[in-house]
């Protein structure tokens, strides 16, 4: 009988750091943010392009980042005509009613955490997409590495 520890096998947690990290699969500078974007939109464009640290590539998230920015965008002209209008407006029958752009704020909201998920921008996600990376590092690396 064997007195050997077996390894211990690190998969992430949320209450503690994690040795786990992204592959870098662009090293150039982010992309300029496109001119039609606003200002919420610009600045989540750099926050993301930031964020990622190379994790992003332009060729094939930029789409994706880019439908987020705008999103941001939406969110911030809707939410400023809302504080315009006031939270309630007056209905057909003159009967107190939740402004209806409120309903476009929430449906642009569930479009964000979509994208929010598939790029790692929660908790749960980045935790999903680190045990990814790993896996890819093995199976590059190959066998004899571990």
């Amino acid at each position: 009988m064997s007195n050997a520890k077996a390894p211990e096998l690190r998969t992430g947690n949320a209450n503690g750091a994690s040795d786990v990290v992204a592959p870098v699969v662009y090293e150039g500078r982010a992309p300029r943010a496109p001119g039609h974007l606003g200002a919420a939109g610009k600045e989540v464009w750099r926050n993301v392009w930031q964020a990622g640290s190379g994790a992003y590539s332009p060729d094939t998230d930029r789409n994706v980042i880019l439908r987020y920015a705008e999103l941001h965008d939406r969110r911030a002209e809707l939410l400023s005509q809302v504080t315009s209008d006031g939270l309630t407006q007056e209905g057909s029958t003159g009967q107190l009613v939740a402004h209806p752009l409120l309903r476009y704020v929430e449906s642009t909201e569930r479009e964000m955490r979509a994208i929010e998920s598939a790029i790692g921008f929660t908790p749960e996600a980045r935790m999903r997409l680190g045990l990814v990376a790993a896996e890819a590092r093995k199976v590059a690396a190959g066998p004899e590495d571990f």
